[in-house]
């Protein structure tokens, strides 16, 4: 099943004011949330610059919605890294589906290996009490 990554904005960071604009943001934590739609999930969470292009129009921090902070995160990020956190995503949740085998420890090649003796485990006796058994016998009496 393909993956689907949901970015969001999770906290705005900017000016009261700034170059004559009021509620200027100027920074965005954001998440993104990577879903294969079988139980398999990974996350990433950072923060981005969001101003864009000096040519774009201002928008009044009222008229902010998610898709263009995500927007500015992402224009800002640039394609490769937009790209690169969604395939490190990608490859978490394949991880996930195939885990990798586990890496041993291996013996240092120059250090003669160890070689543990166990000792042979001490056996103690076993003494069985002797009982005397005393049988009593009756004679009959003429």
């Amino acid at each position: 099943m393909p993956i689907t990554y949901l970015w969001t904005p999770t906290a705005l960071i900017g000016y009261p004011v700034f170059d004559g604009e009021t509620d200027v943001v100027t920074r965005a934590s954001y998440t993104v949330l990577a879903d294969d739609g079988e139980g398999h999930t990974a996350d990433y969470s950072n923060f981005a610059y969001t101003p864009l292009d000096p040519s774009a129009p201002f928008i009044p921090y009222a008229d902010l919605t998610p898709e263009i902070i995500i927007g500015w995160v992402q224009y800002n990020l640039g394609p490769d890294t937009v790209a690169a956190i969604q395939e490190s995503l990608a490859i978490q949740i394949e991880r996930q589906v195939n885990p990798p085998k586990e890496p041993e420890v291996l013996p240092l090649p120059w250090v003669p290996p160890v070689v543990e003796v166990k000792p042979e485990p001490i056996v103690e006796p076993v003494v069985v009490a002797e009982t005397e058994v005393i049988v009593e016998t009756s004679e009959p009496t003429n």
